[in-house]
């Protein structure tokens, strides 16, 4: 039951208050650590490269597991490990006066923005909302439910480490390399697993799921199923299109957050269960479950 209760508060804290102040988030220090090792390592040859790149994931991890190992910080370790108070309101923050800020688009997407129209923008933001769910809320989870608190702490720091130097970049093409490859291998089952709790709201979804979930090794899963449920199309120039139906309209960045909104409470209430002890679930009033599944399964208009 302890288990329970720390998930519990964790995700209570996140919704009540988002991020914790910077200085005393752990997400920021991995930061920090990539940031400084990225800044002061001269790059040398690929091998060395690679080499000290290794190194620093290795750290990181081992930096997690140390944090993870403090036992009284067990829920709020958990809580700053997901983020999706924080992702809702970035969502927000990129629409005000019925306009799409373009710098505000920037903020949560690597992609240069600078030239994009506004229905580039719109699926930017929504393939964004898509990823952080498996990034921000479901693997998170998905690795508290097997290993606790380290496994959440070192999801996290690899996950930290890979969106700061996991790019195919002459900077960071074998700096960035083990921890691109190590992020994709965490990422691999939660991934394709998110997909059932985006079918529980669109059944339909499926089909677009199966024509363009390799459009990205794993991210290419989150972001159809979100157009499939939305019935629209998003798009990433040059790189890819996801045609589920029109073109998204800043009216759609609502719709996916709320369908953000629904994916985390089934989660939620799905990985709550998972981690009752055994014996303990039949005597839950079922109203909260199913009301969740209700809710959650209401039409997309």
């Amino acid at each position: 039951m302890e288990k329970v209760l720390t998930l519990l508060i964790a995700v209570v804290l996140d919704v009540l208050f988002g991020e914790p102040p910077r200085f005393i988030h752990p997400t920021v220090w991995f930061g920090k650590i990539v940031e400084l090792v990225d800044r002061r390592y001269v790059r040398k040859n690929c091998r060395c490269d690679f080499f000290v790149g290794t190194l620093l994931a290795i750290g990181l991890v081992i930096f997690a597991l140390s944090l993870a190992h403090v036992k009284w910080l067990e829920f709020y370790l958990l809580f700053t490990s997901i983020s999706i108070r924080s992702m809702i309101d970035h969502a927000k923050r990129t629409i005000k006066d019925g306009k799409i800020l373009r710098e505000e688009v920037q903020k949560i997407v690597s992609r240069d923005t600078s030239k994009l129209n506004d229905n580039q923008l719109s699926s930017a933001v929504i393939e964004s909302i898509a990823e952080n769910f498996v990034d921000g809320v479901f693997a998170p989870l998905f690795y508290y439910t097997l290993f606790g608190v380290p496994g959440a702490m070192i999801y996290r720091a690899i996950n930290t480490c890979d969106a700061m130097i996991g790019y195919r970049t002459r900077r960071y093409e074998y700096f960035g390399k083990f921890c691109a490859r190590l992020d994709d291998i965490l990422n691999f089952i939660p991934a394709r697993l998110s997909v059932l709790l985006f079918l529980l709201l669109r059944p339909s979804a499926l089909k677009v799921i199966k024509r363009y979930r390799k459009i990205k090794l794993n991210g290419g899963y989150s972001i159809s199923a979100m157009a499939g449920v939305l019935n629209v199309t998003l798009i990433k120039p040059g790189q890819y299109e996801v045609r589920a139906g029109r073109l998204p309209e800043l009216n759609d960045i609502e719709r996916a957050i709320k369908v953000y909104i629904r994916l985390s409470m089934i989660a939620v209430t799905i990985y709550t269960l998972i981690n009752l002890p055994v014996g303990s679930i039949m005597y839950l009033p079922n109203l909260g479950f199913i009301s969740g599944i209700e809710l959650c399964s209401t039409p997309m208009r």
